[in-house]
């Protein structure tokens, strides 16, 4: 059972830029990186809602 659903999903990059230890992230040459955890977070989101219905 799924308590709780955002009315809107905010990105990972959001969550990540407000961190200092993640600034690596944002680096020249490290997009593919915050695209990759985004698609993670998608497919987890996805597969969650999935087993809840």
């Amino acid at each position: 059972m799924l308590n709780y659903t955002p009315k809107k999903k905010l990105p990972v990059e959001d969550f990540l830029s407000k961190q200092g230890r993640f600034k690596h992230l944002f680096k020249p040459g490290n997009e593919h990186l915050i695209e990759e955890f985004q698609a993670e977070v998608d497919r987890r989101w996805e597969d969650l809602l999935s087993r809840c219905e």
